[in-house]
């Protein structure tokens, strides 16, 4: 173990050198912490996770990390004032970071962490999970029972130790240790996202003074120049690209199994509406973050609101009295997607069931049904009238007829408030049309969080959508790589060709056919609709060669049981539904396990549902 050091010495370390003094210091394998949550100030935005233990040896903290330093550390948490995440004393397993302010180290904050990387433990498998554990290895559920390792002469600690070189063992074995290149990408992955965060701020503040009459020169966008080495080389087949997205993942510290990916993948392509479910903090929106960074696509969180009711809260409105189009987030990204045919774009509602989602999504929805089909934002009425008073304005104030608007504006030589007025109305109808179309190169994903309570999707948004449950993800080995980076995948890479009328196989055909039969004794119906995204899907799995009963898994769970939401009284329903799954599915376990969920939320409240759990 290194020699303890002062913290005031800690605080002149690189990074790096702090982040192996720590783990040196506390002898953990990894950023993970199992602690109980503390709120001394609950008024204020932040709370401490104490009393941390080492969840990989299952001992407590004590050691001193510094010499001229004797208090216990603590994980520091920010939150919402008025929120209170988890209740005093709630033990959680957090992932952290170290602070990097030297100010704040030499106060004794040297751990932080964010709400979305602490989670609740309630049973021993849950630690299992986190740390990426095996539960043969046993021992670590005494975590669980604190009691079990309050005497330091318990059995408890001979397990500790047998785990302790177990994971060391695996460590070494699967070649995890991050180095200084990796490091050095994940620091460049923070500093873009704060930068990001920068120009959302500022050009929500110049949109502001926009509409208060402001008008601002529109800057030069400096170009850079990417070169060939910027991105890793574009894999050959869809295959390649799968594993290199698992790969990529995995050593930035996400774990995502292959068959979650391959779903995402292949539905990405369908074109259609993505709905990710599952448990919170399951990896929902962070996937949607960290592959746009993999392939090089572009992302907007948009967090649904729980006063959302029409289409003005996803789009915007128009503003009568100013005459001006007020936009959205959505729109907004919209639009930039249109500009830029050649990037994929993702749009991620994130918890799109607070709202009622026909009430604000409606119109999408069905719009992306249509060939041609156009958003409308306003009247092509309001739009003339605009335009009309624009131009009476211009022959006022200047003699020459012949000149666009464009150009008339910025020939007049005027510094009045009707002028700024109408350069900004002109500026605005240029960039909000009264109606506009989705652009191809758009992905819309939705995410919902699952709790055993929430109300199930209507047949409207799970006809239009591929629902993919996310559960706890486990750790799957993969291949080691040399270099870390983004591949440059166009937008057109995420597109499935069906011109040439494509047939399922006669397999994967009867495997539906026998499904959905079953179904209808559920009073379950399917339309053309369901069937066109099958064949998308088909059609963009056949270039990653996967088998029937995998086709036939993923089309069950993602397409055809998410209708199912009753209360049943005739349990023989239940089981025939079952057999039929079975028969087809085969060895793979997907629609399987989501089956004996169901069965298991019905025993206890007699309602059979696919959003039960």
């Amino acid at each position: 173990m290194i020699e303890a050091i002062t913290i005031e010495a800690f605080a002149e370390l690189s990074s790096n050198d702090r982040e192996a003094y720590i783990l040196d210091r506390t002898q953990l394998e990894d950023f993970w912490l199992i602690g109980h949550v503390r709120y001394h100030f609950e008024e204020k935005p932040f709370f401490f996770i104490e009393q941390l233990i080492n969840p990989y040896t299952g001992v407590s903290l004590e050691a001193k990390i510094f010499n001229n330093f004797s208090r216990p550390l603590s994980i520091y948490c920010r939150k919402k004032a008025a929120d209170k995440p988890y209740e005093d004393g709630t033990m959680v397993a957090a992932k952290f970071n170290l602070t990097e302010s030297n100010n704040e180290i030499k106060k004794g904050h040297i751990l932080n962490t964010i709400l979305d990387e602490v989670y609740p433990i309630r049973d021993s498998d849950e630690i299992f999970d986190l740390v990426g554990m095996n539960k043969e290895d046993l021992g670590i559920i005494a975590l669980a029972k604190p009691s079990l390792y309050k005497d330091r002469k318990s059995r408890f600690i001979d397990a500790a130790n047998i785990i302790k070189t177990k994971i060391k063992d695996d460590i070494e074995n699967l070649d995890l240790k991050i180095d200084e290149n990796q490091k050095q990408l994940l620091y460049m992955e923070r500093q873009e996202e704060r930068l990001d965060k920068t120009k959302q701020n500022l050009y929500s503040l110049q949109q502001k003074l926009e509409e208060l009459g402001f008008v601002f020169d529109k800057q030069p966008e400096v170009q850079l120049e990417e070169t060939e080495e910027s991105f890793l080389d574009t894999p050959e087949t869809l295959s390649e690209l799968l594993k290199g997205i698992q790969t990529q993942l995995s050593v930035r510290g996400y774990h995502y199994e292959e068959k979650t990916l391959r779903q995402i993948l292949l539905a990405l392509m369908t074109e259609q509406m993505i709905i990710l479910s599952g448990p919170s903090g399951t990896g929902k929106t962070t996937i949607v973050k960290q592959l746009a960074s993999i392939i090089n696509a572009k992302y907007e969180i948009i967090p649904v609101q729980p006063s959302w009711t029409d289409k003005q809260d996803l789009l915007g409105f128009y503003n009568p009295i100013r005459k001006l189009y007020v936009p959205s987030a959505f729109l907004d990204c919209l639009i930039e997607a249109k500009q830029n045919e050649d990037k994929l774009y993702f749009i991620c509602l994130d918890e799109m069931n607070l709202a009622q989602i026909e009430y604000y999504l409606a119109d999408v929805l069905s719009i992306r049904e249509l060939e041609d089909g156009k958003l409308r934002l306003y009247s092509d009425f309001e739009y003339e009238q605009n335009m009309n008073e624009i131009r009476w304005f211009i022959q006022r104030m200047s003699q020459e007829e012949t000149l666009e608007i464009e150009e008339a504006l910025r020939k007049i030589q005027m510094d009045s408030l009707a002028h700024y007025e109408m350069v900004t109305r002109f500026e605005n109808l240029k960039r909000y049309s009264p109606v506009l179309n989705i652009p191809q190169n758009v992905r819309i994903i939705g995410t919902m969080n699952v709790d055993g309570a929430v109300q199930a999707l209507s047949p409207k948004v799970i006809d239009r959508s591929f629902v993919i449950p996310l559960y706890r993800q486990e750790s799957e080995k993969v291949a080691s790589v040399s270099k870390i980076g983004q591949y440059d995948i166009s937008a057109q890479y995420f597109t499935t060709n069906t011109t040439e009328t494509p047939k399922f196989s006669n397999q994967l055909r009867e495997a539906v056919k026998d499904i959905q039969q079953e179904l209808k004794n559920w009073h379950i119906e399917y339309n053309e609709r369901v069937e066109r995204h099958i064949l998308l899907y088909y059609v963009a799995a056949k270039n990653l060669g996967i088998s029937t009963k995998q086709l036939a898994d993923d089309i069950t769970i993602m397409k055809l049981l998410p209708r199912i939401h009753e209360m049943v009284d005739d349990e023989q329903l239940i089981t025939r539904l079952i057999e039929v799954v079975e028969r087809h599915v085969k060895d793979e376990l997907l629609s399987k396990r989501k089956l004996e969920k169901m069965q298991q939320r019905f025993e206890q409240t007699g309602l059979y549902s696919y959003w039960s759990c």
